[in-house]
């Protein structure tokens, strides 16, 4: 028995059986590894593509919500409230001038106008909505597909059947609230406390002077300038009224003002002064004022150094010399104004857009 097992393992025959099994399993193994390689090729070279197109639907959707916040510079603000989108082609044409200045595996991008959505960004839910009225934001897709672009044709993935990938991506950019300001935005020396949204909210009546209640849930301040006190604050109005003083740039989270923390009737003539300057402006029923919101949880009368939280916008509406003095207006939300996205929530926004989807 054993000389003939010898005899069998000797045998030619059976070696080359042994070595056309082997063949067969190697080839079929390439081929799979061959197959493998070129759909991993293939996708990386897709997966690059979509990376493409995520950096062209940022820039353009950044291009068209720029846009929205150059159309509300030019409004009034008493018309940003109720503003009607009529003709977007404006912010069409933005988004498809920066994505054409770019490509994505090779080509040069084309954004269709169905691609290109004009709406609201809810902040706080962080939904977009589809709307042509007080529209503060841009949604767009930019594709490489059947529909528009093409599709991306594969180098080796013919072998597996695949002869083209789509892809394709969207961003959504928006008139964030405002966190930065530039030097000569901030219009009048005092500020709201953020106990007031609490308290209250947007589209309700506050008082600025008097102050120190929760009517009355602001303050004055001399800006950036110490010691604060009634004569400096006169200086610094009787400036903004000569256009001699330019208010310093502010940055939420990083900018302290100095509030005076007492009584400024001192200075009061100098603020009908400032007022009467510029109340003609725009509607000339109000005075529309850019302001910060200082860190508080009272209404009490600020004093000395607080921080800035965010800003706010309020229409003037009534301003009553000696003997009564009383400033009174109305905080409003909706309004657009200069400076950078990104900020807290007090109802106004920056014309300059941040990405948010």
């Amino acid at each position: 028995m054993n000389n003939e097992r010898q005899a069998a393992l000797k045998s030619p025959s059976i070696l080359i059986d042994d070595r056309g099994a082997t063949a067969v399993i190697v080839a079929l193994t390439l081929v799979m590894l061959l197959s493998m390689g070129a759909l991993s090729l293939d996708i990386g070279h897709a997966l690059v593509a979509r990376n493409e197109l995520q950096n062209i639907s940022d820039a353009a959707a950044l291009a068209g919500a720029r846009e929205l916040g150059l159309i509300y510079e030019t409004l009034p603000p008493f018309q940003q409230f109720s503003y009607q989108l009529a003709d977007p082609t404006p912010v069409f044409n933005a988004v498809q001038t920066i994505a054409g200045q770019n490509q994505a595996a090779g080509m040069s991008i084309t954004v269709d106008t169905s691609d290109i959505q004009i709406g609201q960004w809810n902040d706080a839910a962080k939904t977009f909505t589809v709307t042509n009225t007080f529209p503060n934001a841009v949604r767009v897709t930019s594709r490489r597909d059947a529909s528009t672009n093409g599709p991306i044709s594969t180098f080796l993935a013919n072998v597996m059947g695949i002869s083209s990938v789509s892809v394709n991506s969207f961003a959504t950019a928006a008139l964030t609230f405002i966190s930065q300001t530039f030097p000569g935005e901030l219009d009048v020396p005092f500020a709201i406390s953020s106990q007031w949204f609490t308290n209250f909210g947007c589209n309700q009546p506050i008082r600025f002077y008097p102050t120190n209640d929760p009517v009355g849930c602001a303050g004055w301040h001399t800006f950036d300038q110490s010691p604060s006190n009634a004569n400096r604050l006169g200086n610094i109005i009787d400036g903004l009224a000569a256009g001699t003083y330019t208010s310093p740039g502010t940055t939420a989270g990083q900018t302290s003002l100095e509030f005076i923390g007492g009584n400024v009737a001192s200075a009061f003539d100098n603020l009908i002064n400032l007022f009467n300057i510029m109340l003609p402006q725009g509607d000339p029923s109000v005075w529309e004022v850019f302001v910060p919101v200082y860190q508080d949880t009272s209404c009490a009368n600020p004093s000395g150094p607080m921080m800035i939280v965010g800003y706010a916008t309020a229409n003037i509406t009534n301003v009553q010399g000696p003997p009564t003095m009383q400033i009174d207006g109305i905080v409003t939300c909706n309004a657009v104004q200069g400076g950078q996205g990104g900020g807290a929530n007090f109802g106004a926004s920056a014309s300059i857009p941040g990405l948010v989807q």
